[in-house]
């Protein structure tokens, strides 16, 4: 029995050195990997910080432009000559990275039209202004509607715009957005389907949904502006010439998205807002339902203890609100 013991003894003590060492190694081993990762920090802060470096560098070489300047630019896309404007925001800094607003104004409109209503040159971004091309009707008009030309020459004309951008201003991509009115406000839906990895958020304004588009890449955030007393695209669809039921399309665009949350309606004076959440790829959704107004670019609700607040303003909020959310 005394032999037995002392065996045990013996075992437990190599046991025990044996666990002492092992905790001795990895107390070693955890000091030598937060050493290693405190220095892949401090190499990583140095990076960042030389990569904020040359980016100022780069976007200082080609900037030229004012603050709140306006330039005119022509470029060729898919066999099209086709022109566009862009506007920068008051205070413009050529050395800071801006988000990026995209618009699209109705038919038989203009980017210079969409500008002098709108009220987004008022923005912190940089604002693009594109005009669309005759249509087969004899107005201008953003691709997907009944009345403009058949194919994806307008995306790719926008993709033609991103792609030269930051060749020209000091743009952050990751922050690009898309607002449209009537048929510019659907044409910014597809836009946001169909170049989902380069748009952050769509903002529609009574928008005529004559076409439907099956997402390509991830989804973007949107904001849906419409009146129930719209008598040009009808709030309850016009099934004659194939124009949805609003609710109803903002309900396709929630499946769509996945959304697992539909928030309570919300009412601000004569608006209801609805919003859904917890969608695909960190989205958001949301619809305003507004009243006592026609067709056209909306004014948003205010409520009697809230500061006034133009739609481009509200816009923007929700554009933010998306950056954060995702």
């Amino acid at each position: 029995m005394l032999i037995q013991r002392n065996v045990l003894l013996v075992a437990g003590a190599v046991v025990l050195v044996a666990v002492v060492l092992l905790v001795s190694n990895l107390a070693s081993r955890i000091t030598f990997l937060t050493a290693q990762v405190a220095e892949l920090e401090v190499r990583g802060e140095a990076l960042t910080t030389q990569l904020a470096t040359y980016e100022r560098s780069l976007c200082e070489s080609y900037a030229v432009m004012k603050s709140d300047s306006l330039k005119r630019f022509t470029l060729t896309s898919a066999g099209y000559e086709r022109t566009y404007q862009v506007h920068t925001p008051a205070n413009y800094d050529p050395s800071v990275r801006y988000p990026v607003v995209i618009n699209f104004d109705g038919i038989d409109g203009s980017g210079s039209q969409m500008r002098a209503y709108s009220g987004l040159d008022a923005l912190p971004a940089i604002a693009v202004y594109p005009d669309s091309l005759m249509g087969k009707q004899g107005f201008t008009a953003w691709q997907g509607a009944p009345y403009s030309l058949e194919g994806d020459y307008d995306v790719e004309f926008v993709k033609a715009i991103l792609g030269l951008l930051p060749s020209q201003y000091c743009v952050d991509q990751t922050q690009v957005f898309a607002v449209g009115m009537s048929n510019g406000g659907a044409f910014a839906t597809i836009v946001g389907c169909k170049l989902g990895d380069q748009i952050r958020a769509v903002a529609s304004v009574s928008g005529a949904y004559y076409s439907t588009c099956e997402r390509e890449e991830r989804t973007p955030s949107y904001l849906v502006f419409h009146s129930a007393e719209d008598n040009r695209v009808p709030f309850n669809g016009w099934p004659a010439r194939k124009l949805p039921q609003i609710p109803r399309w903002v309900d396709e665009q929630a499946k769509d998205r996945d959304c697992e949350t539909k928030l309570p309606a919300v009412k601000t004076g004569s608006a209801t807002s609805y919003n859904w959440q917890d969608c695909a790829d960190g989205s958001m959704l949301r619809l305003v339902v507004v009243r006592k107004q026609g067709h056209g670019w909306l004014s948003v609700p205010n409520g009697p203890k809230e500061p006034k607040q133009s739609t481009a303003q509200y816009i923007w909020e929700f554009f933010r609100d998306s950056v954060n959310y995702s």
